[in-house]
C-alpha cells in the first residue's frame, strides 16, 4: 500500500465534513472501556454512520479531531490492503501528527473482515499502541463469536440491527419523547403503517416509491442468500435452502419445528436432519431469523419444544414472503418481538422466551438475570369480546402461575387497564408501546 495515499486518505478524513446522521438511539456502546469495541449486524442496518455519529460525539466532548482516524475497507482507494499494510497505516498516521504520539487516538476501521489476516494486525496494534479501536463487520463474514476467538478476550461485541420504529421517526423529523401529546401522533401512527410493511433498514425508509423500496429489499435478500449464505457457507443444496429462507421468512411469528420442516423436504430432497439442522443455524448466524425457546428450567425441555421464528425486518416478508392475506397480528408480534431485542441490545441480562401450558398461550416472557420480570401478549383485535376474554385470561392464569402483579397485552390501537382476579393487565397500542421502554408501559 502506497504510503502518500494513506496520508491522503488520512488528510481527506479530516478536512471533510462528516454527514449528517440519525442517533441510534437502543444501541449504547461505552466509549471508555479500553476494550476493542466491535459492531456487527446485517448489511444496511447503519453501521457506517453509527461510526460517524460516534466520531461526531467524541468531537462535540471535545476531542481534536486529529486524534481520530478512521478508515472504511469498502473504499477502492485503499486495496488491495494486505496485513502488513495496518502497521504502515499506523506508521503514516504518527507522521502526519508526531504530537499524538503521546496521546491516546481513536481508531475507527470499517468493515474490516474485507482484510484477511486483520485480527493478527489489530491485535499487535492493541497491544503495542495507545489506541482505542472500533471495528464494523457485516455478519456476511464477520459473527460475534468469530470476533470473541479471533480477538482472545480482548473485546465487547455490540449487534446492530435495522431501525427501531423510534429511530425511524427521528430519521423523519418527528419528536419520540412528544408524539404522545401533540397532533405528531397522528404522523406516528401513519409511519408505523409503513414501518410494519416496509420495515427498517435505512436506506429504505428514506425511498417514497413503494416499488423502489420493494426492489431495494428483494436486492438486499439476493445478497444474504448468495452472498451470506451460499458462498460464506459452500452450500451445495441451493434449492433447499432456499426454500427454508422463503418458509421461515413466510411464517414469521410461528412455531418453527425443523423436525416437522424435514419430514416436508426429505422426500424431495434426500436429505438428513442434521442438514436442516444446519441451515437453520446458518441463517441464524447471519442474523436474518431469530429462534425463540419455550421457557422451561430445564434446558433439555426448551430443546424439546419447537421454537418460535421471527426475522430480522418485516420488510423482508413483503418483499420475499409468500403470503395470500396480511397477516397483520403476525407483523405486530413479529415488531414487538424486535422492540423486546433492542432492549435486550442495552440490558445483555434479558432473555426472551415464550411460554405455553395446556391453559396458557403467551407469545413473550422476559426474564432477567434469575428473575421473570414481565410477560407480553400481542392481539391485533382486542376489541371483539371473545378474543379479549381469551387472551385476557390466559394473561391472568400465566401471572398467578409466575407469581407476577400485572402484565402487559399489545394491541392494535386499544389503551386502558383492567383489575382482573387480583391482577392488572394493561391493553397498550403497538405504536406507543414501540416508543416506550416495555417497564414503562405499566406506569
Amino acid at each position: 500500500m502506497d504510503a502518500e495515499k494513506l496520508k491522503l486518505l488520512i488528510e481527506e478524513f479530516h478536512e471533510t465534513e462528516l454527514p449528517s446522521v440519525i442517533e441510534r438511539r437502543l444501541i449504547d456502546i461505552d466509549l471508555d472501556t479500553k476494550k476493542i469495541v466491535a459492531v456487527f449486524g446485517p448489511r444496511r442496518s447503519g453501521k457506517t454512520y453509527y461510526f460517524y455519529y460516534l466520531i461526531k460525539k467524541l468531537i462535540s466532548q471535545g476531542l481534536e479531531k486529529t486524534r481520530l482516524l478512521y478508515i472504511n475497507f469498502e473504499d477502492d482507494r485503499i486495496l488491495p490492503f494486505s496485513v502488513e499494510d495496518f502497521e504502515k497505516l499506523v506508521e503514516t498516521y504518527y507522521e502526519l501528527y508526531p504530537q499524538n504520539k503521546s496521546k491516546e487516538v481513536f481508531m475507527f476501521l470499517d468493515e474490516i473482515q474485507n482484510i484477511d489476516g486483520w485480527e493478527i494486525a489489530i491485535r499487535r496494534i492493541y497491544d503495542k499502541e495507545r489506541v482505542r479501536i472500533f471495528i464494523t463487520g457485516s455478519s456476511s463474514k464477520l459473527l460475534s463469536k468469530e470476533i470473541a476467538t479471533a480477538l482472545r478476550g480482548r473485546t465487547i461485541s455490540y449487534e446492530m440491527l435495522p431501525f427501531s420504529f423510534e429511530e425511524l421517526l427521528a430519521a423523519r423529523g418527528i419528536d419520540a419523547k412528544n408524539v404522545f401529546y401533540s397532533k405528531s401522533r397522528f404522523d406516528a401512527k401513519h409511519a408505523l403503517d409503513e414501518y410494519m410493511k416496509f420495515g427498517g433498514f435505512p436506506e429504505v425508509i428514506m425511498q417514497k416509491n413503494e416499488n423502489t423500496k420493494i426492489r431495494i429489499l428483494q436486492e438486499y435478500m439476493n445478497v444474504v442468500f448468495y452472498r451470506d449464505l451460499i458462498e460464506r457457507f459452500s452450500i451445495k443444496n441451493k434449492v433447499l435452502i432456499k426454500e427454508m429462507l422463503r418458509y421461515a421468512i413466510s411464517n414469521i411469528s410461528n412455531y418453527f419445528s425443523l423436525s416437522g420442516f424435514y419430514k416436508l423436504a426429505k422426500e424431495k430432497h434426500g436429505i438428513t436432519k442434521k442438514t436442516v439442522l444446519d441451515y437453520a443455524g446458518y441463517m441464524e448466524d447471519i442474523g436474518i431469523i431469530f429462534f425463540v425457546s419455550k421457557f422451561s428450567s430445564s434446558l433439555k425441555e426448551q430443546m424439546r419444544n419447537p421454537r418460535k421464528i421471527y426475522i430480522v425486518d418485516t420488510g423482508f416478508r413483503t418483499a420475499h414472503g409468500f403470503f395470500l392475506t396480511e397477516d397483520y397480528g403476525k407483523i405486530m408480534e413479529n415488531l414487538v418481538f424486535l422492540k423486546l431485542k433492542h432492549i435486550k441490545m442495552k440490558n445483555p441480562l434479558i432473555e426472551i422466551f415464550y411460554w405455553k401450558d395446556k391453559e396458557t398461550d403467551i407469545d413473550f416472557l422476559i426474564k432477567e438475570g434469575r428473575h421473570i420480570k414481565n410477560i407480553m401478549q400481542v392481539c391485533w383485535n382486542i376489541n371483539k369480546k371473545e378474543t379479549k376474554d381469551r387472551e385476557t385470561q390466559s394473561m391472568v392464569k400465566a401471572l398467578k402461575k409466575f407469581d407476577l402483579k400485572e402484565g402487559v397485552i399489545v394491541t392494535k390501537d386499544s389503551e386502558t387497564k383492567e383489575r382482573i382476579g387480583g391482577k392488572t393487565v394493561h391493553y397498550v397500542p403497538l405504536w406507543k408501546f414501540l416508543l416506550k421502554n416495555y417497564s414503562e408501559t405499566m406506569k
